[in-house]
């Protein structure tokens, strides 16, 4: 059996398709009251908790409605991290550039825990910028606040100067729910022995889930056969699950 690799789907993070659970139900509270207020400026805002508890999709909910608030569609950048080691180079950007931060209203920063010294200062830098156009930073960490950046209690200091949220991982059962919904909004259908195999078997991960399914989608489509457990142990017999 010879399989295409599979093309990788943009998500789209709103508010409207993340799945609400007891591990983030406050934070998402929070965040929203904030929004809702049309307060200026916003403070910074630090989400912190394990892999797969929504970090991600959450900053970027937030980034969206800050869009419609301003709207324009480029109000928020966005600053991820490449390669291993870890490189962020929309951050060194930002930094370098003249003039790159007045328009914004907003910068979004993940994976602070993956931040080096050269980071680490870059985006101090950046904070400064900001603090004079009064545009928060939306950060997001796997590390609890008091572990990172340990060398540097200034910058320390100013990522926990404004909301700092806690998130916990769903239970089993609202990871199947999730994931049920990752599928149902990419037009896939998986039964719930499906949904159990992979949320218990594969990955407990909602990333790494929303990845499984893009590959499921494509390899039945392929193959044209229904998602089922059986296709996914015959994937991982051929290596690409």
């Amino acid at each position: 059996m010879q399989l295409v690799l599979p093309f990788t789907i943009a998500p789209r993070y709103t508010f409207d398709s993340l799945v609400a659970h007891e591990g983030i139900e406050g934070a998402l509270a929070t965040l929203r009251k904030v929004l809702a207020s049309g307060e200026r400026p916003l403070p910074h805002i630090l989400l912190h908790g394990p892999a797969g508890t929504g970090k991600t999709h959450i900053l970027h909910a937030v980034a969206e409605g800050l869009e419609h608030r301003s709207g324009r569609d480029d109000s928020v950048e966005v600053i991820d991290s490449e390669g291993n080691p870890p490189r962020f180079p929309g951050l060194e950007e930002l930094v370098t550039r003249e003039g790159s931060v007045e328009s914004l209203d907003a910068v979004v920063v993940d994976d602070l825990h993956l931040m080096d010294t050269q980071a680490a200062t870059m985006l101090w830098t950046l904070s400064n910028k900001l603090t004079r156009t009064g545009a928060p930073l939306l950060m997001a960490s796997r590390t609890m606040p008091d572990e990172l950046f340990t060398n540097d209690e200034h910058l320390r200091s100013r990522i926990i100067s404004g909301l700092v949220l806690k998130l916990e991982p769903p239970e089993d059962p609202v990871r199947m729910l999730i994931l049920d919904k990752m599928a149902r909004d990419k037009n896939v259908r998986i039964s719930r022995d499906v949904a159990g195999y992979l949320v218990t078997r594969k990955s407990r991960n909602v990333r790494e889930l929303e990845k499984l399914v893009e590959i499921l989608d494509q390899t039945s489509l392929q193959l044209k056969r229904r998602i089922t457990v059986p296709l996914i142990k015959l994937l991982e017999k051929e290596g690409v699950l």
